[in-house]
């Protein structure tokens, strides 16, 4: 298949590792020292009037305590937005590094006070263990919105990839369970669907960053190979009903196996009324907006802030 790519980021995707997430432990180790060596040549992010606080806050009942961070602006006097972060990692991979960059992003241009949630992984901890995670975070933001200057109407959840993933859960958790109330979900390259077979997965095979082999074998650590009955906690695109849910902007990357199934969530989010901005961006791979700064990945940072304010100032 003739592939078009854009140079710069296809330049860098071409010097991300080949993963295989069947040995956990070794792709942990690659993946980290790839981020590790990216970081060094680019340099850490930060912003002066940002000041980060990592904590660590109730898990779910029975459950260890969860490490977040909060990227919190040191001039901020009034209740605000928050953007509750879920980072990615298929599952099994990523910490507060991973998201870093959208987290201090949404911070300090969009105005929020960021949480990034440093959730239990698989397969040392499957599902639902990571998702109950991220509820416990959204349900302690809320809880504490006075204390972190938060309005409690204009929460945001987001997160890309498994994030992706956790954040389209965490609002069908919040639906069913009666709140928090969130504002908008934010839903970067994500992956719903466990059963794995739209035409972009199956032409994925040979993809940088992520494909279709992996993708497979990453359901299986989080959910196991047993697919008779996948919750739609697991696995959202699996959900009958997707009506009152909070409006969403949905991601998705032309040369990404997970490309269909971000598009037919979105489709489906549409078809159940509820508002939805989905962006696709020609010529860009799997995290491809924090992978290497070029004009379209510019344009995705961009216009993913200007979303999130949008949508904060009409939840005002």
């Amino acid at each position: 298949m003739n592939r078009v790519y854009d140079p710069t980021i296809e330049k860098v995707a071409q010097a991300f590792p080949r993963v295989d997430v069947t040995d956990i432990l070794g792709a942990r180790k690659v993946v980290a020292e790839f981020c590790e060596a990216l970081q060094k040549s680019t340099g850490r992010p930060r912003h002066d009037q940002i000041e980060e606080v990592e904590r660590t806050i109730p898990g779910p009942e029975g459950a260890p305590p969860l490490p977040i961070r909060l990227y919190v602006s040191k001039d901020r006097t009034e209740a605000g937005p928050a953007f509750v972060n879920f980072h990615g990692g298929a599952f099994i991979m990523g910490d507060l590094e991973s998201e870093h960059p959208r987290c201090l992003a949404m911070a300090a241009e969009g105005g929020a006070v960021s949480v990034g949630v440093d959730y239990r992984l698989a397969p040392e901890n499957p599902f639902p263990a990571g998702v109950e995670d991220c509820y416990a975070a959204l349900r302690w933001v809320a809880a504490n919105a006075e204390e972190l200057r938060v309005d409690p109407n204009r929460i945001t959840i987001g997160g890309g990839s498994a994030g992706g993933n956790l954040c389209a859960a965490v609002a069908l958790m919040a639906r069913d369970r009666g709140g928090p109330k969130i504002a908008f979900q934010m839903l970067f390259y994500p992956v719903v669907d466990d059963r794995s077979e739209t035409d972009s997965m199956k032409a994925g095979t040979d993809l940088y960053i992520w494909d279709y082999w992996n993708n497979l074998r990453m359901w299986d650590h989080y959910i196991g190979r047993d697919r008779v009955e996948v919750s739609p906690y697991a696995a959202p695109a699996r959900a009958e009903n997707l009506s009152g849910l909070p409006p969403a902007y949905v991601m998705t990357c032309e040369h990404d196996p997970l490309r269909d199934e971000g598009i037919l969530y979105a489709m489906r989010l549409m078809a159940a009324g509820v508002p939805v901005e989905l962006h696709h961006y020609p010529g860009t791979v799997h995290g491809f907006d924090f992978l290497a700064q070029s004009d379209i990945s510019t344009l995705a940072i961009r216009e993913g802030v200007e979303a999130f304010k949008r949508a904060m100032g009409k939840a005002a």
